[in-house]
């Protein structure tokens, strides 16, 4: 019985693990990539369960992506498999300042024909927390109904929704039509976590402050802002309608590659949330996992287990922090 269940689109990430050109290298190590699939392993490595809910080909990428989800005990019941579209993948390269460059072959992918129905056939028991991204709702119309109706369906089960918006502006029609549907996800969220710059593109507003009061008056329970490097902050509600703030400094790592540090952000806040953890250790959780994770060319092979983070919360000095 799994207590976290995320939707996305899985990929086979073919990584040039050098300063080499995509013309340069003579080898392309396989491992996997996708925002909710580093969210999955994250969750999974910090003793906790997941369930992954989406569309793969009847290929080798879909294979490979299925045997070692199975492998690592991701739950995939609710996988489903087709043989008219294939299973999506990426090309990655390193880059000196840590922003890698990333080749997508997505288009028209098993992942992207998702549709509503797959709900249907999801039995929420146990489920305590559903994971989404802006990611897989821009794939196309019929993915974003399946996840607006995934959210109906789950918290009518009542299940904690955690919305990451992670933007992919080429993925949408527009600008536009991007901020209306990830506005129109977050007013349904219990948990929104934006980045910065995010937020204040979403929102119009500017200071963490003020995106967070604008989102906490549609509803939503608690609004985390990632901080870039330097950390993270925490807003809520008190009881008597004060505007409620926590702010938790990140850690000092040597950067390697920033792609999942979000990802390895957001699976700490899920399992901090799953063992009731308070707001600042939540923070502290989610801002160390992200650390970690930007310290590995890997998406997500970086993401520490438990004990890995216990040991770097306690040994890995902070940096300075303020609003």
């Amino acid at each position: 019985m799994s207590e976290v269940m995320t939707i996305g689109e899985p990929m086979v990430n073919l990584i040039v693990d050098s300063q080499e050109t995509y013309l340069e290298a003579r080898t392309l190590p396989r491992e996997m990539a996708g925002a909710e699939f580093n969210v999955a392993i994250g969750v999974t490595r910090q003793g906790h369960s997941i369930r992954y809910v989406t569309t793969l080909g009847n290929d080798w990428q879909g294979d490979l992506i299925l045997d070692y989800m199975n492998g690592i005990g991701i739950d995939t019941r609710n996988i489903r498999r087709v043989s008219e579209s294939a299973t999506g993948y990426q090309l990655k390269v390193r880059s000196s300042d840590g922003e890698p460059k990333v080749i997508y072959f997505r288009s028209g992918s098993a992942a992207s024909r998702t549709t509503p129905d797959i709900v249907d056939d999801i039995d929420f028991d146990g489920i305590k927390i559903l994971h989404i991204t802006g990611i897989f709702s821009a794939l196309a119309p019929n993915t974003y109904d399946t996840v607006t109706r995934l959210v109906d369906t789950a918290k009518q089960h009542g299940v904690t929704v955690l919305f990451d918006p992670n933007p992919r502006p080429t993925l949408w029609p527009s600008e536009e039509a991007m901020i209306d549907a990830t506005n129109k996800l977050a007013a349904k969220s219990d948990v929104f976590m934006p980045g910065l710059e995010e937020g204040r593109l979403f929102s119009g507003k500017t200071g963490p402050r003020d995106i967070a009061e604008w989102y906490l008056d549609m509803g939503i329970g608690k609004v985390i802002i990632k901080l870039g490097d330097v950390g993270s902050v925490l807003f809520e509600r008190t009881s008597d309608g004060d505007l409620s703030e926590t702010v938790v400094p990140s850690f000092v790592v040597n950067v390697v590659d920033t792609v999942g540090a979000g990802d390895g952000f957001a699976s700490g806040v899920i399992t901090a949330l799953l063992e009731g953890l308070d707001n600042e250790r939540l923070l502290e959780r989610a801002n160390a996992v992200g650390a970690i994770q930007v310290t590995s060319v890997s998406d997500s092979e970086g993401l520490p287990t438990s004990e890995e983070l216990r040991e770097f919360i306690a040994l890995t000095p902070r940096k300075e922090i303020s609003l």
